[in-house]
């Protein structure tokens, strides 16, 4: 087997190995992360054949390799995807028992449509290894230089694990968005990514949940909830032009 070759592994069923996140998910219900931003795709778009797709690499040892080799795919993005895997191994997306780093993936796509900043790309795919794992800022500067981890404290909110997350919500909700208002171009970017994936994540649970989709968040009020990614949207308004704001406010339609 060509180790550049992308493969469809789906069943009769839709579901389908992804390697990229070592989890089993089902194209049909559109849980698909091989893209711009996946590491089997990045700088080999040539290869790409397909969009129910996933890669392959003989590992060491007739193990698996949990990415695939990819031609030009430079080494500090392979270490940030690996290291943000460890972190978040075994974690899944809220309510569902999807992979989380899929929305590390999801992200990447959208970040890679607004710039090709290598740090900057780097700090998308950590952006919450310190806000929802063990990893600290320190362990981030001390393996991906200064700047990264300045990039991922600015995604960063501060949880208040002492209190329940559904007192705090509101304020920390309100901080992230006072926060934008003297944030970097390079830290917006990230944030412009993130909250997309995330809207692209509900959009497509909505389809199969409907309104209960709401339930399973520390907010539960979908008013509240569309304040806030309408707010995020307000202060982001130097992106109105991109391609990834049209996407931002096609899903703040289908889901408000």
């Amino acid at each position: 087997m060509n180790r550049n070759e992308h493969v469809v592994i789906a069943d009769g069923e839709g579901f389908f190995y992804c390697r990229a996140v070592d989890s089993i998910l089902n194209y049909k219900m559109e849980q698909q992360v091989c893209g711009r931003g996946c590491p089997c795709f990045i700088n080999n778009a040539e290869n790409y054949c397909g969009k129910f797709v996933c890669c392959y690499e003989e590992g060491v040892g007739n193990e698996p390799a949990l990415f695939p080799f990819v031609q030009g795919l430079k080494h500090s993005l392979y270490k940030a995807y690996a290291y943000a895997a460890e972190a978040h191994k075994g974690q899944c997306r809220k309510g569902t028992d999807i992979p989380y780093f899929t929305h590390i993936i999801t992200t990447m796509n959208y970040v890679v449509e607004l710039t090709d900043d290598m740090e900057v790309l780097q700090a998308a795919i950590l952006h919450d290894t310190v806000e929802d794992t063990w990893v600290t800022f320190e362990d981030l500067r001390r393996e991906f230089g200064a700047r990264v981890a300045e990039l991922v404290e600015a995604e960063t909110e501060n949880k208040r694990h002492n209190l329940p997350a559904p007192v705090t919500w509101e304020i920390r909700k309100r901080e992230t968005i006072a926060s934008l208002k003297n944030r970097e171009y390079d830290a917006k970017v990230i944030v412009l990514a993130d909250k997309t994936a995330n809207l692209e994540s509900l959009v497509k649970e909505h389809k199969y949940r409907g309104e209960a989709v709401w339930k399973k968040f520390n907010q539960t009020d979908k008013k509240k909830q569309e304040w806030y990614y309408r707010s995020i949207r307000e202060q982001l308004a130097e992106f109105n032009r991109t391609s990834v704001m049209r996407q931002y406010d096609a899903y703040l339609e289908i889901l408000f």
